[in-house]
């Protein structure tokens, strides 16, 4: 069985020892964040935050930037979620 041409490995680079590590938690967020801009963005702004989040502490950090940035674009975009963040000041200031 040594000439068997299926190799399985337990290796993160898989059989052949290619580098197979895609950005995947970047991907996710710069498309959650995109989605939040141009669609609804109380669902998609909040999921590109955590994405952002991931992909930074899993050391992807170029795509974690542009995931942040666009957090930040879809939440200045987004009138629900400008509505949330003021309400939640003024129950600041009015003691709630």
């Amino acid at each position: 069985m040594a000439d068997d041409p299926l190799k399985l490995s337990l290796n993160a680079g898989g059989a052949n020892g290619a580098d197979k590590s895609h950005p995947v938690a970047g991907y996710f967020a710069v498309g959650f964040g995109l989605l939040g801009i141009f669609s609804v963005g109380y669902i998609f702004v909040p999921l590109a935050l955590i994405c952002s989040l991931i992909a930074l502490f899993m050391g992807q950090f170029i795509w974690a930037v542009v995931g942040l940035l666009l957090t930040l674009a879809g939440l200045l975009t987004s009138p629900v979620l400008l509505g949330i963040l003021g309400l939640t000041y003024l129950a600041s200031h009015m003691g709630f």
